[in-house]
């Protein structure tokens, strides 16, 4: 099978949209800054070998990041949340400072940076967050992610509180929760690829793609009823 095509379609136009990607250098992160580029929009991301768009560092405070891209960008209108790399250990042999790092990594800051950025939006009158999860918030059951999962459930958490509070306000907020994708099993033997791959119902893993193409719809003003969800890429291994 061809790879999927990531030119924009007619229900994803972003032009003249002013976009930053947080975590663009990781996993889906380079397909979803290209998608978001190829449909019209400004970008803007924290990795400077993003294939599209500018690059800003995402050291100092949240605060300080938001407000140098909005600076760069003259404002903002979609900011994208993607996934880091999951540190996995067993919860019974992590440290206090171990979780409470991941805690800040993976709930507070990103959470202060929607938070930041939906301020602005909410001024404009306009926005759309998007945050990717991880199936490990919905189902629990993977080994060795509990403090991860515990974070990307929470974030899930704030995502809707945040939706709920500023949807009169034509700013929507919504997650992404992904399974196994391409980018994050090439590393794996083939043998746990195979194992791996026999658990999800569609019979392959998800592609970067695909994960650009549900954030490019999230972005587009054809979702602006659709805030405070969740949307799905697991190939049916988790439905609800």
């Amino acid at each position: 099978m061809n790879a999927i095509d990531i030119a924009p379609h007619s229900m994803a136009d972003l032009s003249g949209q002013r976009a930053i990607v947080i975590g663009a250098g990781y996993g889906v992160g380079p397909a979803v800054v290209s998608a978001i580029a190829a449909a019209g929009a400004t970008v803007i991301s924290d990795d400077a070998d993003a294939s599209a768009g500018g690059y800003i560092a995402s050291d100092g405070t949240p605060t300080e990041f938001i407000d140098r891209c909005v600076e760069k960008l003259g404002g903002i209108d979609v900011l994208v949340v993607s996934s880091r790399p999951v540190k996995n250990k067993p919860v019974l042999d992590m440290t206090s400072e171990e979780m409470r790092g991941v805690a800040e990594e993976e709930l507070v800051l990103p959470a202060l940076q929607m938070q930041e950025a939906a301020r602005r939006m909410v001024q404009a009158g306009y926005g759309r967050i998007i945050v990717f999860a991880s199936m490990s918030a919905k189902t629990g059951v993977h080994h060795d992610v509990a403090p991860y999962a515990a974070a990307k459930g929470g974030l899930l958490a704030f995502a809707r509180v945040l939706a709920a509070e500023t949807a009169e306000h034509g700013v929507t907020v919504n997650g992404i929760a992904t399974a196994l994708f391409e980018p994050q099993v090439k590393t794996m033997t083939e043998e746990k690829r195979t194992r791996l791959k026999g658990a999800i119902p569609v019979g392959r893993f998800g592609r970067s793609e695909e994960a650009a193409h549900a954030v490019l719809f999230l972005a587009s003003d054809n979702a602006g009823f659709v805030t405070g969800e969740c949307m799905n890429l697991s190939g049916g291994r988790f439905m609800d």
